[in-house]
């Protein structure tokens, strides 16, 4: 699990309780049932009006993929597609269908047995380039679901406030219940604008980050696969795809390589 989207979140909900009992405030002057209820449901009708039933019904797994951890890490993928070339070269790539991938990702195990059943490199590099685009839109898509909901909730606060200080005006006769009433009606507007910047806006952001991340990783295999089908030397194929990832990534695939060679001997 990735833990800094849990830190990042909780901490900054944390930062805004400390500062309001640093100013004196009692934690229980914060709690609004009223308010809650309105940016609860204000936001959540809004924004599943803008989608449909489908896309609404992801947003649990969606959730869930903002906050764990790459399924395949650039450099372990680079060192298995290494192997993978070499033993192609050696022995033919037929035997790539037994190789035991240690690497649970369903583009690289597609691209493998139509690599096996083979198709030429030029529509497997067209397949599995649209398998990326597909996945790397359906993730932009869940994305903008909490981008929408984070521009809906700071609204549906400010209306919260505007209804909390109609029932102001309509009891100014009980200047004794003011206090209190105006209080919640600005409570409604804190509780909008603090769900869309401590929730929604960033599981948006890490949802874009997790998709931009499994682009990369896309890349790396369609570009691998491609290459061991035309029969690339693997030396050169990492070399080829380590130019594709970040330089500080570079140093970590020589690493699973020389561990990989140390548990071979």
């Amino acid at each position: 699990m990735d833990l800094i989207s849990l830190v990042g979140i909780v901490g900054g909900v944390a930062a805004i309780l400390l500062s309001a009992i640093l100013e004196g405030s009692e934690l229980a002057a914060l709690v609004h049932p009223a308010a809650m209820l309105l940016i609860a449901g204000g936001t959540i009708g809004a924004t599943i009006a803008c989608y449909s039933m489908e896309e609404i019904l992801s947003i649990t797994k969606s959730t869930m993929e903002a906050v764990k951890r790459a399924s395949v890490e650039p450099e372990v993928l680079i060192a298995t597609l290494g192997e993978l070339a070499t033993l192609g070269r050696r022995e033919g790539l037929l035997v790539l269908e037994h190789y035991p991938l240690k690497l649970d990702n369903i583009l690289l195990k597609r691209g493998i047995r139509l690599l096996v059943d083979g198709t030429a490199p030029e529509v497997l590099k067209d397949i599995l380039v649209t398998q990326v685009a597909t996945q790397e839109a359906q993730a932009k898509m869940q994305a903008s679901i909490y981008q929408t909901a984070g521009g809906f909730a700071p609204t549906m606060g400010i209306i919260g406030t505007v209804v909390g200080l109609v029932h102001v005006l309509s009891n100014l006769s009980e200047p004794e219940m003011l206090g209190h009433a105006i209080a919640g009606a600005f409570l409604a507007t804190l509780y909008g604008i603090g769900v869309a910047n401590l929730v929604f806006l960033p599981l948006a952001k890490k949802l874009h980050y997790r998709a931009h991340q499994e682009a990369e990783v896309g890349l790396l295999i369609v570009e691998g696969l491609v290459s061991i089908q035309s029969g690339d030397n693997p030396r050169f194929i990492q070399e080829k795809l380590m130019s594709l990832i970040h330089e500080e990534k570079r140093g970590r695939v020589l690493a699973v390589q020389a561990a990989a060679a140390e548990v071979k001997q």
